[in-house]
């Protein structure tokens, strides 16, 4: 009865990498909200922290999206973001766009060490020897990205 809970509980939640790739797709979709919700929910509460800081300088903030990103935003605009429209500014900004250097063709999912509520994820790039790994945790039925945003 256990071995059969177990794999049931496996089978009610995607996979780490199912999930990677969901949130791959969603960034070069510039979907912030799709990438905003698959953050743990720490990440996302350290995000919002973020958000309200930036209503205390709004025109620094916006000054410096100009600068580092190529986005502009007026400093009204800025005081009125919430979490999710920050994510969607970073990663649909004209830096951040010319910034991906391979097509999503070219990205892999490959495979996964998890223990637990927690997941490493091993993503390829074409032609490329390297893997690399993102953690992930396991929150809420779906893997979400468990390292810091920024």
């Amino acid at each position: 009865m256990l071995f059969f809970l177990i794999n049931f509980s496996v089978l009610t939640f995607a996979s780490p990498e199912a999930d990677m790739n969901r949130i791959i797709d969603a960034v070069y979709r510039a979907d912030g909200e799709t990438v905003f919700q698959s953050l743990s929910v720490e990440n996302r509460e350290a995000l919002s922290m973020v958000v309200a800081m930036m209503c205390f300088a709004p025109e620094e903030v916006a000054s410096q999206l100009d600068q580092q990103l190529d986005v502009q935003i007026s400093p009204s605009e800025v005081a009125s973001l919430d979490a999710q429209q920050l994510v969607t500014v970073i990663i649909d900004s004209p830096f951040f766009r010319r910034e991906l250097p391979y097509s999503r063709d070219m990205i892999f999912c490959e495979s996964h060490r998890m223990v637990g509520d927690t997941a490493l994820v091993f993503v390829s790039i074409l032609n490329e020897d390297s893997l690399y790994g993102y953690p992930m945790t396991l929150q809420d039925g779906s893997w979400k990205i468990a390292e810091s945003f920024f």
